[in-house]
């Protein structure tokens, strides 16, 4: 929904008075004053100050020192607390008035109220459009984050609330009706009669509660949840609690790599988008997947294969021995103390698979950018808690895919596999409830939990089945830190990020040390261009390696995988201005040097094996003869189209605003561009028990010549090196 600018529709107003009043002159050339507009504009701050009902939450903002900033121009959302909402508040904390509240804790309450970008209650609605009452796994899942954080940097959960209100009836008359508003929180309900209320920089949407934000880490909130006491205590006695408690790293330098008047720009090419800035702070966060005592203690009947309930620890240890059963007898797999803190025992391995060391809220946990749902889900891969495992998470969209499979739509799966190529498998997963009980607190200061439905685990199992499967990851998703700090955009289209710090998105460029497990050379920038559903990037954004010396060198850390053959691909857009570099794995070179240079797509197409479009349409039994002979050549020298089922706007930035809108004629596939390949980089066996690394070091990177991380492919020989037709690798 876009916002109309009271300026624009006042001044409206304003013309069509002088119109009336000038076709008016010749009756009257006296005009009363009264007949006169005068326009006034009113700033969030003028509207705090001016409503006397809000007057309590306008004096916390005032001793936050925080309405100077209301007052200048951007585009705010705040949820007002009405004065009755305040003083309840204040009683429950044992206060009498705002006085006695500190100055921290009134700049706590008004920035938890106020969002930097501006969302109408239609928008919230459609916030919640993703979400779905799942009646497989019993989770009431009504409930959404909206996607941008609060000046305190935390997600606010929104969730549909029943009122009934007065309505006017074209007669006349007025009747009682039923209608929608929402519940911020779970504490302050937006009152229906007085949202939506615009001012010049933003919108208001009085509330009847004060919006609550926890500043407890998470497990502290793990702890005071009483539906998740087994799960917990377990958790307690692997002693993973203990490896949840870091916040933001007090170490961090936010004024690195900025001039004397500590402006953040860093590195500018030459065109709009390639501002990039310094990380405000370096924060960290978790993730809990945990599963209810409910669930738990009926699990006989939920999982009928395990055919136990699990009313304990004890319990859950017993049914992890079953999925982890390597080392038993050793003295690391019993349950005493010490045996449970050990990485190897069975029960840290699988409450430890529950968790991420990344604040995954629950609608950027997938993508809502490039992904062509008609033909795919949305699926990203997480590294867990539990060393040298990965997780799989799948978000099944509204829209019919043949993916589905029995899977329930608009909902968020753990592990799941379904491939109608290959029935053989199969494995339902776990779901995820965006929301928990009611009036418990879901997000931390450093983390966020949900309720699912089953236990998951990384046995032989899963590996066997989930991940017998092309594992496309994009390279967003290896760095933890770019979640925690909440580096990518929900805004995929609009008009570009520049060096404006209140544009839609940033640019991110990332000091030496800032991400773990990367080693960045010195004289190499390491920079991420946000996500824009019309870039030729997969997900929208893509990680760039430059530098002014000509010369960049980069190591990190590649998501585990089971052992066994595969290989790792290269997915990237070949530009003009791109470079040539050498990839190595666990420090072993991989072939020629990637050349990423592409000045002339035609010329382009014949060096990567005479490349020739894929159609969204059907073929020709000339043309498929064609282009299989074309995917042939192609694969012989290491290439592949780009994937079918990723899009990227052709029809204007702002036509398409999210994934579910993608058509075959507003988008144009990657498949479809020589520009988009994917290139094989590493062929051979990857050890499931070993960290391996990937290394990339430039060959020709004169004039700062850049090379591009989109995502990478991990595909087992189960999949690449199939030879029958009907069963070989896909173009998705």
């Amino acid at each position: 929904m876009k916002r109309i600018n009271h300026y624009f529709a006042l001044l409206a107003v304003a013309l069509l008075t002088a119109v009336a009043g000038l076709t008016l002159s010749s009756c009257s050339d006296d005009m009363s004053a009264d007949d006169l507009y005068t326009y006034k504009a009113e700033m969030l701050s003028d509207w705090l100050r001016n409503n006397e009902d809000f007057s309590d939450f306008a004096a916390i903002v005032e001793r936050a020192g925080k309405m100077d900033l209301l007052s200048t121009y951007g585009t705010y959302t705040c949820f007002a607390p009405t004065n009755a909402a305040v003083r309840e508040y204040l009683q429950s904390m044992g206060l009498s008035s705002i006085d006695e509240l500190s100055v921290a804790d009134c700049d706590t309450i008004t920035r938890t109220a106020l969002i930097d970008r501006m969302y109408f209650t239609a928008e919230l609605g459609e916030e919640l459009d993703q979400a779905a009452e799942n009646e497989e796994s019993g989770f009431d899942t009504k409930t959404a984050f909206i996607a941008s954080t609060n000046l305190l940097g935390r997600y606010l959960t929104i969730e549909p609330v029943t009122v009934t209100v007065k309505q006017e009836d074209y007669d006349g008359t007025t009747k009682e009706v039923e209608t929608t508003t929402y519940r911020i929180n779970k504490t302050g309900v937006i009152i229906y009669e007085l949202a939506n209320d615009s001012v010049e920089n933003g919108v208001v949407h009085p509330v009847d509660g004060m919006v609550a934000s926890s500043s407890e880490t998470l497990p502290v909130l793990l702890k005071n949840d009483p539906h998740i006491s087994i799960f917990y205590t377990a958790l307690q006695m692997c002693a993973l609690d203990q490896q949840m408690y870091r916040i933001k790293d007090a170490s961090f330098d936010p004024y690195y790599w900025r001039d004397e008047k500590k402006i953040q720009k860093k590195y500018y090419s030459g065109a709009q988008w390639d501002y990039c800035w310094v990380p405000e702070e370096r924060r960290f966060g978790y993730t809990a997947f945990c599963v209810p005592d409910s669930i738990l203690k009926n699990y006989s009947n939920i999982v009928p294969a395990y055919g136990k309930d699990i009313n304990n620890w004890e319990d859950l240890y017993d049914y992890a021995c079953t999925v982890y059963p390597e080392g038993a007898g050793a003295s690391y797999y019993g349950k005493d103390a010490e045996a449970l803190k050990d990485e190897r025992n069975p029960l840290h391995k699988l409450i430890a698979y529950h968790l991420l060391n990344r604040k995954g809220v629950y609608n950027k946990l997938y993508t809502n950018c490039s992904i062509y749902h008609p033909l795919v889900n949305s699926v990203e891969w997480y590294s867990t808690m539990n060393p040298l495992s990965t997780l799989k998470v799948e978000h099944v969209a509204a829209t019919i895919n043949k993916f589905r499979g029995d899977a329930a739509a608009n909902t968020l799966y753990l592990n799941r596999m379904y491939d109608p190529a290959r029935p053989q498998l199969n494995q339902r997963g776990a779901i995820v409830s965006p929301s928990i009980a009611p009036d418990l607190t879901q997000e931390a200061v450093n983390g966020v939990y949900y309720y699912i439905d089953r236990l998951i685990d990384y046995g032989e199992t899963t590996r066997n089945t989930v991940f017998n499967t092309r594992m496309r990851i994009d390279y967003y998703t290896l760095f933890p830190e770019c979640m925690n700090n909440d580096m990518r955009t929900s805004r995929t289209w609009g008009n570009l990020g520049t060096e404006d710090p209140n544009a839609d998105a940033r640019n991110y460029i990332f000091p030496p040390g800032y991400l773990d497990n990367v080693i960045l050379a010195e004289d190499g920038d390491f920079f991420l261009q946000n996500c824009r559903n019309y870039f030729w990037s997969y997900e929208g954004d893509e990680f760039n390696l430059r530098s002014d010396n000509d010369s960049y060198d980069i190591t990190f850390n590649l998501p585990s995988v089971p052992s066994g053959q595969y290989q790792i691909r290269q997915g990237f857009c070949a530009m003009a201005r791109r470079g040539i570099a050498q990839f190595y794995i666990d420090n072993i070179p991989q072939g020629i040097p990637l050349d990423m240079r592409n000045t002339n797509d035609d010329v382009f197409a014949k060096r990567i094996g005479g490349w020739i479009a894929i159609p969204d349409g059907n073929l020709s039994a000339a043309q498929k003869e064609r282009l299989d002979q074309v995917k042939k050549d192609m694969h012989n020298l290491g290439w592949y189209h780009g994937p079918r089922s990723t899009r990227y706007v052709s029809t204007g930035a702002g036509s398409v605003k999210n994934d579910l809108q993608l058509s075959t004629s507003n988008s144009t596939s990657a498949a479809s561009a020589a520009r988009n390949p994917r290139k094989v980089i590493f062929e051979g066996y990857l050890d499931g028990n070993v960290q391996h690394t990937m290394r990339i070091r430039s060959v020709m990177a004169i004039g700062g010549a850049e090379l591009m991380l989109d995502y990478i492919e991990i595909v087992p020989k189960s999949v690449y090196g199939v030879e029958n037709e009907e069963t070989a690798e896909d173009d998705l």
